[in-house]
């Protein structure tokens, strides 16, 4: 395959994400500015290191970078440290491991079936393999229930209890978890990776000073370039966290991306920005509403955040994805709270509202989508294509 035939490619990719509606909930779009800056002369670069402490030449003008990118991240989720070198979620989350634990160490976290994340301590994931995973569910009524977290940390005395989720509706109360796991001197880790956007806008309580370490992708709903990142007020740690993070488990960050992680946190300290959030958490209720009406089961009934699940119950939920994807919608299968079916055909959808509602969907656009998608899981048919094709039209990424 030739280079012309990589830009073909490329120029169809962009053409498909135009013309197609995103309801994942690990996705979003990132602005044009920070796709050009995370692609500057940076790729050519190697910044092994922090700054002033570099083991390669040449770096003086990154350090700035660098630093701004911390500071503008500490300004935005009021923190005393940052490092924003992490290449990804799962690594920020191994380091905060290498930071607080030692190996076979318990760790207490949400189970993967109750919407729990891949690093949190599944069987095939690197933290299940390194640790000795404890996991607390959802209560009979699908919510996080502190009475019961708390009887398992003094039952089972984990080193570690962590704090976040890829799939749950409803809120994390960060200061009574934490009052609590102090109480067994036991660490705290809140990853925010769903709900970053949310914290920075003052829309949801941030755990920075009730969690020995943060940790967070930066898309999502932060909106940002792909990456990770680790915050902490817990003054003991920062050396460690900083040498766990290099050279404990990466060597050079990915410096390019570090700049345009800057450009993403000073997009996110704007009024702009929490006019956004906001816009989300109504998208959201909206079309979890809609879907309730027309005789869907969620979770739960309300949402807090940009995201909820749908039980889709004897359907085959890989089926409604293809469906839902010829349809121009995309979305992912999930588990549903005690699924007793496979990770390849879960019983739920997951369907998010970042990315629609920075292509400024509202209130009118996301009912009638809702209805599109109710309609095409309800008839297996392909013809609102066009519809939703009109949608996108209508609401372009990038203008």
């Amino acid at each position: 395959m030739n280079f012309y035939n990589f830009i073909n490619l490329l120029k169809i990719e962009s053409i498909k994400q135009e013309n197609t509606i995103n309801l994942i909930a690990s996705e979003n779009y990132s602005s044009l500015s920070t796709i050009i800056y995370s692609s500057s002369c940076y790729i050519n670069k190697y910044t092994e290191g922090y700054p002033k402490n570099r083991y390669y030449s040449g770096c003086k003008i990154f350090d700035i970078f660098e630093n701004k990118s911390i500071i503008e991240s500490q300004l935005l989720f009021s923190s005393n440290f940052s490092n924003t070198q992490p290449h990804s979620g799962a690594q920020a989350n191994f380091c905060a491991f290498q930071t607080l634990l030692k190996k076979n160490d318990k760790i207490l976290s949400l189970d993967l079936k109750s919407g729990g994340h891949l690093t949190h301590g599944f069987k095939k994931n690197f933290s299940y393999k390194i640790f000795n995973i404890i996991n607390y569910c959802l209560d009979k009524n699908n919510l996080i229930n502190n009475y019961n977290i708390e009887l398992l940390i003094k039952k089972e005395k984990p080193k570690l209890l962590i704090l976040g989720y890829s799939s749950y509706q409803n809120l994390i109360d960060f200061k009574k978890l934490n009052k609590i796991a102090k109480k067994q001197n036991c660490y705290i880790l809140s990853d925010i990776s769903h709900i970053s956007g949310f914290i920075c806008s003052g829309l949801m309580e941030n755990p920075i000073n009730n969690s020995d370490i943060v940790s967070s992708t930066t898309h999502k709903t932060l909106r940002g370039i792909k990456g990770g990142i680790l915050l902490s007020n817990n003054k003991k740690i920062f050396n460690k966290i900083n040498s766990s993070v290099f050279p404990g488990q990466q060597g050079g960050c990915i410096s390019n991306n570090i700049i345009g992680k800057y450009i993403s946190f000073k997009e996110a300290n704007n009024f702009n920005f929490i006019k956004y959030t906001k816009q989300i958490l109504i998208n959201s209720k909206i079309m979890l509403k809609t879907f309730l009406y027309r005789g869907y089961i969620s979770s739960i009934k309300n949402t807090i955040n940009h995201m909820f699940l749908i039980n889709l119950l004897n359907k085959c939920t890989l089926l409604i994805e293809k469906i839902l994807e010829k349809n121009g919608i995309l979305l992912n299968r999930n588990f549903f709270p005690n699924d007793i079916k496979s990770s390849k055909n879960p019983s739920a959808i997951r369907i998010g509202l970042s990315a629609i509602t920075t292509r400024k969907f509202k209130n009118l656009e996301v009912e009638l989508l809702s209805n599109y998608i109710c309609d095409i899981i309800e008839n297996y048919n392909n013809i609102f294509k066009n519809k939703v094709r009109i949608l996108c039209n209508k609401f372009p990424i990038y203008i």
